[in-house]
């Protein structure tokens, strides 16, 4: 008798600590459910991203450093369905091959030239062919071993040629001149670099399509220097 007494006081115990040890469970797992929860949210939903500001450069824009000689080439980043996306004074660099980049608004069935020379002087020209979706493109100048001399102001062209008499459809033109690399910056759109602002932001495809790899802060470079609008 005394030992089924001992028997079930021991199953109560067990009962007791059974009970102790699922309310205490009930109480800690939804706060470890709401952490991991949370965690998880953290990682779906990173901080968004810096906003990208792009303020003209103290030294100037390469318009302003060509020679008077040359102050009157044509700079016309804008013409009919073809937009050069930099600025109407030009961008600076301190890329050796910086990425060059524009936009077509509809599409074209012709070839297409971009053309790149040191004002006053001859430079490489480079035949595209078409057709082309409307979209932005650019031609990436490492893929094309050219470098860009220091100190030098280069005019850039993109000309869409009509695929019937092979004659100018649509020309713009730009500038970019290349610093040294000891003005190379850490935030390249705030001190003026265009083209090291957008080398952050877009790649090039070997069709050349650009890729946006920063969508919301390429889009914010552009209109903040009302560029592509």
């Amino acid at each position: 008798m005394f030992g089924l007494i001992v028997y079930f006081a021991r199953l109560h115990v067990s009962w007791i600590r059974v009970s102790v040890t699922a309310f205490f469970l009930s109480m800690v797992y939804p706060l470890i459910a709401d952490g991991i929860a949370l965690a998880a949210g953290e990682q779906e939903n990173p901080a968004p991203p810096d906003d990208v500001i792009f303020v003209p450069p103290e030294i100037g824009a390469p318009r302003d450093r060509m020679g008077a000689g040359t102050r009157d080439v044509p700079s016309q980043t804008t013409s009919e369905t073809l937009q050069l996306l930099v600025p109407e004074d030009g961008g600076l660099t301190t890329l050796p091959s910086p990425p060059l980049v524009w936009r077509l608004t509809r599409g074209h069935r012709g070839d297409l030239v971009v053309g790149l020379k040191p004002s006053g002087a001859d430079g490489p020209q480079f035949r595209i062919k078409g057709p082309f979706a409307a979209g932005d493109y650019g031609l990436d100048l490492g893929r094309q071993n050219v470098l860009l001399d220091t100190n030098l102001v280069y005019l850039w062209h993109v000309t869409l040629v009509d695929e019937n008499t092979g004659t100018v459809a649509h020309r713009a033109t730009g500038l970019i001149e290349r610093l040294p690399e000891t003005y190379r910056s850490n935030n390249p759109a705030a001190e003026g670099f265009w083209f090291d602002a957008l080398s952050e932001l877009v790649d090039i495809s070997l069709s050349g399509r650009i890729i946006a790899t920063k969508p919301d802060q390429f889009e914010q470079l552009m209109v903040a220097a009302g560029v592509g609008s």
